[in-house]
């Protein structure tokens, strides 16, 4: 299902961005929990554009706002209010199909405990949202196979999750992201899980995957390896953003980061 020309705002509007254009814009986006006197400010207003191509980290500390603002920008959540565009779409007017039309083909999920599918193999895992989107079978598997050689997890295509370590668990899931040839990925502390060397490992290929396929790549991390590789990083505090700075601009032997 494709989305619909009265889902596209006129009035969008995106910073300028160089030649890249924007892929996510949102403006004073706020979320809230419950109602009254028990209610939860998790975002205060946040307003962001990310570009085409672009490699940007989200760091912050626990209850920051950090994993709604990941969550809103990635269509898991819908804000209550201010807006969120994604390819220049107001996610606010979708209903649940197309919501579920949008992450299905716009964004890949990389999450860090992986979310793989245990009985199935790395290419069922692969070739399970290309099914979702419709694509028969053998093309399915064809471009499976050829996105887990991407990774570098060709050899294990046939194994399933529990007989893979976990760098090559968490590189199948990329894999999946990227099924459907996403704009975006969204990779949730995705060395989280894992040892310094593989961490090590899952940011260069994320690194590659950028350059190679420019596809934009949104991380929430505390890994300093991972911000060191980004383009970008954004610094939430108390539901807002509240810095945005390129690598070269920080000093990363400051007490900020350890």
């Amino acid at each position: 299902m494709a989305l619909s020309r009265e889902h596209h705002a006129a009035l969008f509007e995106c910073a300028p961005g160089g030649e890249r254009p924007c892929v996510i814009h949102a403006v004073d986006v706020k979320k809230i929990y419950g109602a009254g006197e028990n209610q939860t400010f998790a975002l205060r207003g946040a307003t962001l554009d990310v570009y085409k191509g672009e490699y940007l980290s989200i760091m912050g500390p626990s209850g920051s706002g950090k994993s709604t603002l990941f969550n809103m920008i990635g269509a898991l959540q819908k804000p209550t209010d201010g807006r969120v565009y994604i390819d220049q779409v107001d996610i606010a007017h979708l209903d649940h199909n197309e919501l579920a039309w949008l992450r299905c083909r716009k964004i890949g999920y990389v999450f860090q405990t992986f979310n793989l599918i245990q009985v199935m193999t790395c290419l069922e895992n692969v070739m399970l949202p290309m099914s979702f989107a419709g694509m028969e079978t053998d093309a399915a598997r064809e471009k499976a196979v050829t996105i887990l050689k991407l990774v570098g997890l060709g050899h294990r295509a046939l194994h399933k999750p529990a007989e893979l370590s976990g760098g090559q668990q968490q590189r199948c899931a990329i894999a999946r992201a990227l099924a459907n040839s996403p704009e975006i990925i969204l990779a949730d502390e995705p060395t989280a899980n894992l040892d310094q060397r593989t961490g090590q490992e899952m940011i260069d290929l994320l690194s590659h995957l950028n350059k190679t396929l420019n596809v934009t790549v949104i991380s929430a991390t505390h890994d300093l390896k991972m911000l060191q590789s980004s383009h970008r990083i954004l610094w939430i505090e108390d539901g807002r953003i509240v810095k945005s700075a390129k690598p070269e601009e920080l000093d990363f032997s400051s007490s900020e980061f350890h």
